[in-house]
């Protein structure tokens, strides 16, 4: 499904590049033509095991974490109990970048960096880090939109990094997406909303995005999509990144942790490994 390419040395730093990961050419055309794309297994099942725990500590642990990590909490609907994993139903999270070298290495992960360098760009930042959860019960009141209106920059080269800690589906906490939409710009929403009206979205073209714990969604600013709601007795985990190239010019006021941080200068990683896990 990629390709990876063996490390050289680094005449400037005297250490060694991270190994890059390249994806292949029918992988990138889908992305240009579609806006998304899901990469399958890309984390292995042991890598799956120490994240899922890592992860586990994040959302019961909330107390002994840095203040400038920011929780929001989700009230049990009626009929709907918390899972043991995340009995605080932990909704989301900004900011989990900040919560140790874990999580740094997290978003930092010459994988995923290498990813977004071959569809982005040569020169890559990072933009925010936020955590998605849909607990049991869950019901999402975000319908079809566009992330670009709340991250305007000079030109829409972003996109996000969705990693899957559960299997998702519909009507258990999948990503709905309408192929294409990046590429007719910036749709018409609701009056004081960033609300696209349904009768932009045709009923026959959008997809599911159905994903198993290790899979990768990579979804671009401009794509029309939408949260899937959770009517399943167990929590749909996903860790969200976001990056774009350094020539997107932030016009929003970024506040996020680490934002603007640079992680690719003409195709080489800058970033060294914290955590070998």
């Amino acid at each position: 499904r990629w390709v990876s390419l063996f490390s050289a040395k680094s005449p400037k730093r005297g250490g060694r590049h991270m190994s890059l990961l390249i994806l292949q050419p029918e992988q990138k055309k889908f992305f240009n033509d579609n806006g998304y794309l899901l990469l399958k297994g890309f984390y292995s099942p042991e890598e799956m095991q120490e994240m899922r725990r890592q992860f586990h500590s994040l959302v019961t642990d909330t107390d002994s974490q840095p203040k400038n990590v920011k929780y929001s909490f989700m009230d049990a609907p009626s009929g709907y109990a918390p899972d043991d994993f995340n009995p605080r139903n932990v909704a989301g999270m900004m900011d989990q970048t900040l919560a140790g070298d874990y999580w740094f290495d997290q978003f930092t992960e010459p994988r995923i960096v290498s990813v977004m360098v071959d569809l982005l760009g040569r020169n890559l930042n990072f933009h925010n880090g936020k955590i998605r959860n849909k607990p049991p019960g869950f019901a999402c009141d975000q319908s079809w939109h566009q992330d670009w209106p709340y991250e305007r920059h000079s030109k829409p080269e972003l996109a996000a990094a969705i990693t899957y800690l559960d299997a998702t589906d519909f009507e258990a906490g999948a990503t709905e997406a309408l192929p294409g939409s990046h590429l007719k710009g910036e749709y018409p929403t609701l009056k004081k909303s960033h609300t696209i009206p349904d009768e932009h979205i045709p009923d026959d073209e959008h997809i599911v995005l159905a994903a198993e714990p290790g899979d990768v969604a990579i979804i671009h600013v401009l794509v029309v999509h939408r949260a899937g709601h959770n009517y399943t007795r167990l929590g749909r985990n996903a860790i969200i990144n976001e990056y774009k190239t350094a020539e997107a010019i932030d016009h929003w006021g970024n506040p996020c942790a680490f934002a603007g941080l640079p992680l690719a200068r003409n195709g080489q990683l800058l970033m060294p490994r914290i955590h070998q896990g």
